[in-house]
């Protein structure tokens, strides 16, 4: 999965750096700075985007780690709260927003997680809730096997109540997790889930389905409490049959969710040309796409409606008690799929609430 590994000058003197090269086998190169693997190495690659997916960068991280998801303007925010201390994935899904966003191709891994620790407590101490995770760019466990950040994060998170840490993944990577039952916060693992179909075009090197759900099932088993985001829901022909049945095979292993999120396929414009570049065989661009008032193209409206008013009914007739709720989608999907009181459900309130904003307005 990674095929040479990057230290900048700053991370060398970092332990972190010698167990990580360790466990991948792989002898670091030293260079100067992240301008230099720019510079010298990224923009010689025939494929930027592919090959530096297979490049780790190993660095010192200045700034602040934590803060709020930005969310999309004009969209319901369900309040959660994202670390950043790795940047981009060595999966590569014809979906991906990085592909069009970031500037550096490499996976950026901050090694100074001391730094982020000291920060991440002043934060946990002043809570009474606060739901967090490391999945908005990058996933969280891709690189479990050489890094172990997701284990040493989860050790230190889950000893502070009130804190639900979720490990966003579309890997198997769970098994070296530490076991979180009777701990005074909660783990979450959660995972992207599509069906099969949409696994094989459009997510390479990712966990296969059958993969993700024995390992959510290994999960629960060490106490980490579930979700599953059905994101995106990509439009093809028989999907409505394909995201329904991916349901049943998720309830036949969990009666209940921690949450469960949803969101139509959309993408800004400049991921087209990647889209069409580097994934030729994709059927991600075959819908109807209309621009939105936040400048991403989504499925058009009525139809985005129809089918998530059948995919809300059918999860919650088979678990009522599992939060869902839409990821970056408007008030208006939601009056018309979920009903006008939806964020009044206490089934979706504990996790939608807004004590983390006061914590952080504190700091």
């Amino acid at each position: 999965m990674i095929d040479r590994i990057f230290v900048t000058e700053a991370a060398e003197s970092y332990s972190y750096v010698e167990e990580i090269c360790d466990r991948a086998g792989l002898r670091p190169e030293i260079i100067q700075d992240d301008a230099a693997y720019r510079n010298d190495v990224e923009r010689f690659l025939p494929d930027p985007v592919g090959q530096g997916k297979r490049h780790l960068l190993l660095d010192v991280f200045k700034g602040e780690f934590f803060r709020k998801c930005p969310g999309t303007k004009g969209k319901v925010c369900c309040n959660y709260y994202v670390i950043d201390q790795t940047t981009n994935c060595p999966f590569d899904c014809s979906y991906c927003f990085l592909q069009s966003y970031l500037n550096l191709r490499a996976i950026r891994f901050a090694v100074n997680i001391e730094d982020l620790f000291r920060e991440l407590e002043i934060v946990f101490r002043k809570h009474r809730f606060i739901r967090l995770g490391t999945g908005e760019l990058a996933d969280s466990l891709a690189l479990e096997p050489l890094t172990g950040f997701g284990r040493k994060l989860m050790e230190f998170a889950i000893e502070f109540p009130g804190v639900v840490l979720e490990l966003k993944t579309k890997s198997a990577s769970v098994d070296k997790l530490p076991d979180v039952r009777n701990k005074p916060g909660r783990g979450v693992i959660g995972w992207t889930m599509e069906p099969a179909r949409v696994v094989s075009r459009e997510e390479r090197g990712t966990a296969t389905l059958e993969e993700r759900l024995a390992a959510s099932s290994r999960a629960a088993g060490k106490g980490y409490g579930i979700a599953f985001h059905l994101d995106p829901v990509v439009f093809f022909p028989g999907f409505e049959d394909a995201y329904l049945d991916l349901v049943d095979q998720l309830f036949s292993r969990h009666e209940k969710l921690d949450w469960m999120s949803l969101a139509g396929f959309r993408y800004e414009p400049a991921l087209k040309g990647f889209v069409e570049d580097r994934f030729p065989e994709s059927e991600l661009l075959d819908g109807e796409f209309l621009r939105c008032s936040d400048g991403k193209f989504r499925y058009l409206f009525p139809e985005r409606i129809r089918f998530f008013r059948r995919l809300v009914k059918k999860v919650k007739k088979m678990s009522p008690k599992t939060p869902v709720y839409f990821c970056m989608e408007d008030a208006r999907t939601w009056d018309l799929v979920m009903g006008r009181n939806a964020l009044k459900d206490p089934v979706l309130t504990p996790i939608f609430s807004r004590e983390g904003d006061n914590e952080k307005q504190g700091m």
